[in-house]
């Protein structure tokens, strides 16, 4: 008779669908004023409203974005 106690398999986190502002300075390595820039730029997905005072951004947009930074890095 096996004495270890069974353990389940571990269950992967699922990935998040909206970053918050301090998710973004680790994932892209941009400070704020400089996403700010390019915000206003047009270069950096917007973000959206979460609530009166709380903002977040589409991580499939920012993962878009991250893709685009590495296409135009191939390209060059």
């Amino acid at each position: 008779m096996d004495t270890e106690p069974a353990t389940a398999p571990r269950r992967e986190l699922p990935k998040p669908l909206i970053y918050r502002e301090r998710d973004l300075k680790a994932l892209t390595s941009l400070s704020r004023k400089a996403r700010e820039d390019a915000m206003k730029a047009g270069t950096f997905p917007r973000p959206v409203p979460l609530s009166t005072k709380a903002r977040g951004w589409l991580a499939s947009e920012i993962e878009g974005w991250i893709e685009e930074r590495k296409a135009a890095r191939d390209a060059a």
